[in-house]
């Protein structure tokens, strides 16, 4: 929302977020798997290179 805010304006980017989001939506309904920002073997490099884990 925020880089779309800065070029389109707040009327354009609530409907571009609102519109990605329901598209996310959609294909976990439709495939029945759940939404995975972050692979767990990517999140655990990204600790370890920062020292948390």
């Amino acid at each position: 929302y925020q880089r779309l805010y800065l070029k389109k304006g707040a009327k354009k980017s609530i409907i571009a977020t609102s519109r990605k989001m329901i598209e996310v939506l959609y294909v976990m309904i439709r495939t029945g798997k759940l939404f995975d920002s972050m692979p767990e073997n990517i999140l655990n490099r990204k600790l370890t290179q920062c020292g948390l884990m």
